[in-house]
């Protein structure tokens, strides 16, 4: 409404305003203006009082980690919502419980660990080295201050602390190990079957009789809200891309000076034979073992199926089971020693035995790919693009704040703004405050749109940022306000919603009737051949289960019960939309824990005791919370 006033502020109307806005500073002062706002407080802990800047540092915070992992599939409009808004407030007041609890307690970190701890981010690292002119940059690039980050650290470090000594007081039993094994390790042998739902959409038929008795029992639903049509301007870095001339020099010198940019780097595939050595056993032991390995190097030499002597002779029994095979190695996945024999074998040549901290290994280089540059000819579009994006980039900033000012300074139109940038006036289409389409599928757009600036008034909308590179400004076009649907508009959506629905009961109700009559003793073969329908062995190695139709009904599978008695169990699961699957679980196969290698059992025994201690922390962060006295103010999310 500033525009409206800033407009229409002339004449005696401007001497009114004037008088009105005196008022104020001739009764409370012009201190009052200049004091601030009084604190806004969103929550009290333990009498302790969370306040606003408090709270949105958090709420940047969690912001920043959210957009680091995820990028752009974040979607902006959760940032605003009041579940990401709460989940910010809960850390924030479960942190300052932790940090009460430490600090009584007398957990805390040196100087010189703290010191450790930040050095140890690769974040703040220049080749190897802490940067401290990188790690100040990093930081105020941030929105945070040294000072700032440093107490979150020396609160952190405190934390993992407590979570370590959780963690290494836990106690594993053998028992717990041998039953993860056997849970981790555990095969089940299945086959299943697939329904799809088309012939249950070909036989269904809805009547016209159905499909009215649906619209007079829910006319409620077929209402259409107030809609609207705004014209909009849309300044983005792909629209100007698409304006820029790209030279040929520019694209070649791109090339010479980016080449590593354009390689397809190369590969090695290695599989291995490992005798396992403990790591305080006597030399007698390990010279054993390393006559063991020198053995069947020289078998595999001799020309002995390197594959076989993997699945007969090696202690690694994850690669054993596939020939020795460990896939495409790349650097830093391998202990050092095993990538330095990698490294410098051939295709096909086979190591001398090689000692790591798990033993003995014997290498086979299976596969070798250089790495190859991408001739010029085969990458050019793709610097062309990088190139006009580039020049787009710096467009657009220096076009943005053009932009923002214009649609500001000429409220009455978007004409002004589209001439001074070139840009075209576009209409969308109809939409509602709830959906739209296009630029209208943006829900910042709808807002802005039914805002009353721009329904009522009739001015521009402020400039909309909907991406870091798509900026957007709306004006007023057409209204039309809620109305009841005619049957005959709705009538074909109904009856496709019906025959839909219909579909799928069908479809579920014959996988029912399936599932019925094999587990009354009817035989898999024959209920399936019956009905037509193909059936798929489900892998029993969980490693190879890739396929997304094995892996939704692995899922499923391994969550039935187990069969009794030596009589097969059968089940269901959705797949998708449109196809639900029937499947047979003949048995269940137990991991058998002799059969880990000590490497293995420790790990996994690693594994349970970090559960366990993060069990144990999570349980004391929530002792913390219930016996804590908190109150959080929804209204000043």
């Amino acid at each position: 409404m500033l525009t409206a006033i800033k407009e229409r502020a002339s004449g005696w109307i401007a001497w009114a305003l004037v008088i009105l806005i005196s008022i104020p500073f001739a009764l409370w002062g012009i201190n009052s203006y200049f004091e601030g706002a009084s604190k806004i407080v969103v929550a009290s802990v333990n009498g302790v009082e969370v306040d606003e800047a408090t709270y949105q540092q958090a709420l940047s915070e969690q912001r920043r980690s959210l957009v680091q992992m995820m990028g752009r599939n974040v979607d902006a409009e959760f940032f605003a919502s009041r579940p990401f808004k709460l989940q910010a407030l809960e850390s924030l007041i479960d942190g300052q419980l932790q940090a009460e609890y430490l600090a009584e307690r007398g957990y805390r970190i040196t100087n010189e660990q703290l010191s450790n701890r930040i050095a140890s981010f690769a974040t703040f690292q220049s080749d190897g080295q802490f940067d401290s002119a990188r790690y100040e940059m990093l930081l105020q690039n941030a929105g945070l201050t040294v000072e700032g980050f440093e107490r979150q650290q020396r609160q952190q470090g405190a934390v993992d602390q407590l979570r370590m000594g959780l963690r290494e007081t836990s106690l594993v039993i053998p028992v717990m190990t041998d039953r993860a094994v056997q849970l981790l390790m555990q095969q089940r042998l299945a086959q299943y079957t697939i329904l799809n739902l088309q012939p249950y959409s070909d036989a269904v038929q809805i009547d016209n009789d159905a499909v009215r008795g649906e619209y007079e029992k829910h006319r409620d639903r077929y209402v259409q809200p107030p809609q609207m049509q705004v014209d909009f301007l849309a300044l983005s870095v792909d629209a100007l891309a698409k304006q820029a001339v790209v030279t040929a020099e520019a694209e070649q010198a791109f090339y010479d000076n980016n080449t590593d940019r354009f390689s397809r780097p190369g590969s090695r595939s290695a599989s291995h034979i490992l005798i396992s050595v403990a790591a305080d056993a006597s030399e007698a032991v390990v010279e054993q073992a390393r006559n063991q390995a020198e053995d069947l190097v020289f078998r595999g030499r001799d020309g002995q199926d390197f594959a076989a002597l993997a699945n007969d002779y090696s202690d690694d029994p994850g690669s054993a089971r596939r020939g020795g095979d460990l896939g495409i190695i790349r650097p830093g996945t391998m202990t050092p020693e095993f990538e330095t024999a990698v490294f410098e074998l051939n295709k096909e040549e086979i190591s001398d035995p090689v000692r790591t901290e798990y033993g003995w290994h014997v290498i086979k280089l299976t596969d070798l790919r250089e790495s190859v540059v991408n001739p010029f000819a085969e990458v050019r579009s793709e610097i062309t693009a990088l190139l006009a994006r580039d020049w787009a980039e710096g467009q657009f900033m220096a076009m943005a704040e053009d932009f923002q000012n214009m649609v500001f300074e000429h409220p009455g139109s978007l004409e002004a703004t589209a001439d001074l940038l070139g840009l075209p006036i576009q209409r969308t289409g109809w939409f509602s405050h709830g959906t739209g389409q296009g630029v209208a599928a943006h829900a910042a757009v709808r807002e802005a749109a039914f805002s009353d600036e721009v329904r009522v008034d009739r001015m521009n909308s402020e400039m909309i940022e909907l991406e870091s590179d798509l900026l957007v400004a709306v004006h007023f076009a057409d209204y039309r306000e809620q109305r009841q649907q005619e049957f005959e508009e709705v009538s074909n959506t109904i009856a496709d919603a019906l025959a839909a629905q219909a579909a799928l009961v069908a479809q579920e109700t014959a996988a029912e009737q399936l599932i019925d009559s094999l587990r009354s003793g009817t035989p898999w073969a024959t209920v399936t051949e019956n009905a037509g329908l193909t059936v798929y062995e489900l892998p029993q190695d969980v490693e190879e289960i890739a396929d997304p139709d094995d892996q939704s009904v692995a899922r499923a599978v391994y969550a039935a019960p187990a069969p009794v008695l030596g009589q097969a169990s059968y089940g269901g699961t959705r797949l998708d939309a449109s196809r639900y699957s029937v499947f047979r679980l003949e048995k269940v196969v137990v991991g058998d824990p002799s059969g880990i290698a000590a490497e293995e059992l420790a790990q996994i025994r690693a594994l349970i005791s970090a559960r366990v201690g993060e069990e144990l922390y999570t349980g004391a962060s929530r002792a913390l919370r219930s016996s804590a006295n908190v109150e959080i103010f929804d209204e000043n999310l």
